[in-house]
């Protein structure tokens, strides 16, 4: 049953973005390109029952010493209690040079189908936010405070609680 949630998840989340026919690989994942800059990765673990999104916020890790320490200082920072971090967290594979932020849905009984729909901006829109503090700190740079991720428009009337938009209307560029 949860699986069956899980697509249909996917399915709606699809006809959000006009990409009828979006559908779990062998391994239960699914894809998507977002700006021709990163993925956004969709997996469907039937253990629990769970739905991940997760993305990579950095490909290669600093060299230097001192942004590294600099690096994961702002990244825990941002990851407590899920804070910053769109209620997920990060995740660092030192040998994989390898930094993704995560995020997880429940798709058990009670979980409507447009779980994902509704997540799934906010998502990518702080993992945007994240890739760019992160370039910021590996140049050498001041990233700032963090700042929320904002709808870029308000809701008009006839709009998609959460997404800033009316039925139908693309919210990620993929």
């Amino acid at each position: 049953m949860s699986f069956e949630n899980a697509k249909a998840n996917l399915r709606e989340f699809g006809k959000e973005l006009n990409l009828e026919g979006l559908l779990f690989d062998e391994n239960n994942t699914c894809i998507l390109g977002i700006d021709n800059t990163f993925s956004l990765h969709i997996t469907y673990e039937p253990n629990s029952d769970r739905l991940y999104l997760y993305s990579p916020i950095l490909d290669g890790l600093p060299k230097d010493e001192k942004i590294l320490l600099k690096l994961y200082g702002r990244l825990l920072e941002g990851s407590m209690l899920g804070g910053q971090m769109a209620g997920g967290g990060i995740g660092v594979a030192p040998k994989e040079e390898l930094i993704l932020m995560h995020c997880v849905l429940d798709m058990g009984l009670g979980v409507d189908a447009n779980a994902l729909r509704r997540f799934a901006p906010l998502f990518v829109e702080t993992v945007e936010k994240w890739r760019e503090i992160v370039t910021k700190i590996c140049a050498g740079e001041d990233p700032g405070p963090f700042q929320f991720p904002m709808p870029q428009q308000q809701p008009t009337a006839g709009a998609h609680p959460g997404l800033g938009g009316k039925p139908g209307e693309r919210f990620l560029k993929i």
